[in-house]
């Protein structure tokens, strides 16, 4: 089609602009459908303004649908759902049944929402677009239907429902022998079964799926299989199939692989190996975090209900006419307190970013953290009393592939807290260590002095950090990571504090007022976590670090 539009580009800038705007609109519906990338808006705003203009019912709602698609190519998820909306409102109004433009319209819908994660608005249009597919009798659009039904319901956690759908996908894909769509339905669906701990049936779903695994789905595969193997603690096949998603080039891809490598490098003891794909999962994870999606995720709600807004405000124009009078003056006021507020908005915007930009920079720190730490091994305690307390009625049961599951989990869990009491047994004793090193005991000295005249060289606190981040594995990276602009006196203040000294102590060990150290501790916390706290709470955070 697009070839054959093409031999008419040169003759049909002399035709009415009826042809010519026609023309464009086949334009525009070709390169959809050879997934060309719509790069502007340009042409089909002009399509659409033209059929608006001429009310031309027939063309308008398609017009409409591929301005959603355009605005989807150029990520303006608020846009596209808009212009969807307007192209379903259309229909409506002049009661059109073009069935396999709302199936279509209904999908791409269901597709920003997912992706947007707003999936409470999910099913709505997902039925929709099945109900649709049901009356085209369109097999290969329905199994596409429950598929994203059933993942709808998964990524709720609502694992009965997605089971049942799924299952009613692969069914149809069997009916039609269409062994591609099998394959992406049951690749799908064995990666919540891992998610959910379903070794077994993610086996099964597994073998099915690499039957037929084309280029599209090749990635989810890839993906399923590895967290199968990694789980079920066949860990030479998880790094096969990590390595193989390495090869692709999104990354996404890349970013979990490299985490998932890490991972296994570690259970297996080599430091260096899990230190070096860490820092390759940080640096493809970091580029997939560079843009805030909350006010999109507003955006996209509130541009979805537009039309509905609209309606209503035009409704109380019509109703209120004789109190425009009023509604100017509310407006004065409202563009009056905006005013009056502005500056002090923009300062505490600013403000909040940063602060939530710290926080979120330790949450991770503290997450990392945690899996080394007591808490952690006190989780998994009730972890394994409670697969201890299945195990038991499983053997009651008579149960045995329950059985089987139950006790790979609780013997993953004690290896887990196994590896975390000895990496808290070797962290004791490099913290025994440094307590016996000189460069400690010259601090106490120092600290234990009533001497005021005793100063500590610059070399004696360069010493003293690079014992400290011998000890606590790297401790003045992670505090540079969350705070990059610390002053040389909050570094000191630090490192005091991790080798345990008082404030009392770091008064005199620093020729300063014990309430001057009190005070710089508590704006300390504020830059380290993003939030208001007390000297003692920074001393309780740095110890944490």
């Amino acid at each position: 089609m697009k070839a054959v539009l093409g031999t008419w580009a040169d003759s049909i800038g002399h035709c009415p602009e009826r042809v010519r705007m026609y023309y464009n609109l086949l334009r525009v519906k070709a390169d959809d459908k050879a997934y060309v990338t719509h790069t502007s808006d340009s042409l089909i705003l002009s399509i659409v303004r033209y059929y608006r203009e001429q009310r031309d019912k027939t063309h308008l709602p398609e017009a409409l649908y591929y301005a959603g698609r355009t605005y989807s190519d150029l990520k303006d998820a608020p846009r596209a759902l808009e212009y969807y909306q307007r192209a379903i409102d259309v229909m409506e109004r002049e009661e059109l049944t073009d069935y396999n433009l709302l199936s279509r319209i209904y999908s791409q819908m269901g597709t920003l929402f997912f992706y947007q994660e707003l999936y409470d608005e999910l099913p709505g249009v997902l039925r929709k677009a099945y109900q649709c597919d049901l009356i085209l009798k369109d097999s290969a659009n329905l199994v596409f239907d429950l598929r994203d039904i059933g993942r709808s319901f998964a990524v709720r956690e609502r694992q009965d429902s997605a089971i049942w759908y799924y299952n009613r996908a692969g069914e149809m894909a069997q009916y039609m022998q269409d062994s591609i769509l099998l394959s992406m339905v049951y690749g799908e669906l064995a990666g919540f079964y891992v998610d959910w701990g379903n070794y077994p049936a993610a086996c099964e779903k597994l073998q099915i799926a690499w039957q037929a695994v084309d280029t599209l789905s090749m990635p989810m595969y890839y993906n399923n299989t590895a967290k199968y193997y990694y789980n079920t603690n066949q860990l030479d096949s998880a790094v096969y199939y990590y390595r193989k998603k390495l090869s692709l080039h999104s990354y996404s891809h890349k970013a979990s692989a490299y985490q998932g490598l890490a991972k296994i490098a570690r259970e297996r003891g080599d430091v260096t190996q899990a230190m070096e794909y860490y820092d390759l999962y940080m640096l493809y994870d970091d580029s997939l975090k560079q843009s805030i999606r909350t006010e999109t995720i507003h955006k996209i709600d509130a541009l979805y209900n537009y039309h509905k807004f609209e309606k209503e405000n035009i409704k109380l124009k019509k109703e209120n006419f004789n109190h425009r009078n009023l509604i100017f003056f509310l407006v004065l006021v409202a563009l009056f307190s905006l005013l009056l507020f502005a500056v002090f908005w923009q300062k505490n915007k600013r403000k909040e970013q940063t602060m939530l930009l710290q926080q979120e920079k330790l949450k991770r720190q503290q997450e990392k953290l945690k899996q080394y730490s007591q808490e952690q091994i006190e989780e998994n305690k009730k972890k394994i009393e409670e697969l201890s307390w299945q195990l038991e009625n499983a053997v009651k049961d008579k149960d045995l592939l329950h059985r089987n599951l139950l006790l790979v989990q609780k013997e993953q869990i004690e290896k887990d807290n196994r590896r975390i009491e000895e990496m808290q047994e070797i962290q004791r004793k490099v913290e025994a260590g440094l307590y016996m090193t000189n460069i400690y005991n010259k601090f106490q000295a120092v600290a234990n002095s009533k001497e005021k005249s005793q100063l500590l060289k610059i070399e004696d606190w360069q010493e003293l950090q690079e014992q400290v981040d011998e000890a606590y594995g790297g401790f003045t990276t992670r505090l540079k990571e969350l705070y990059p602009q610390i002053s040389e006196k909050e570094l000191h203040i630090c490192l005091l504090i991790k080798i345990g000294v008082t404030p009392t102590q770091m008064a005199t060990i620093m020729i300063s007022s014990k309430q001057d150290i009190s005070s710089v501790r508590s704006r300390l916390y504020t830059k380290l976590s993003g939030t208001k706290g007390s000297s003692k709470q920074c001393d309780q955070l740095v110890q944490s670090l």
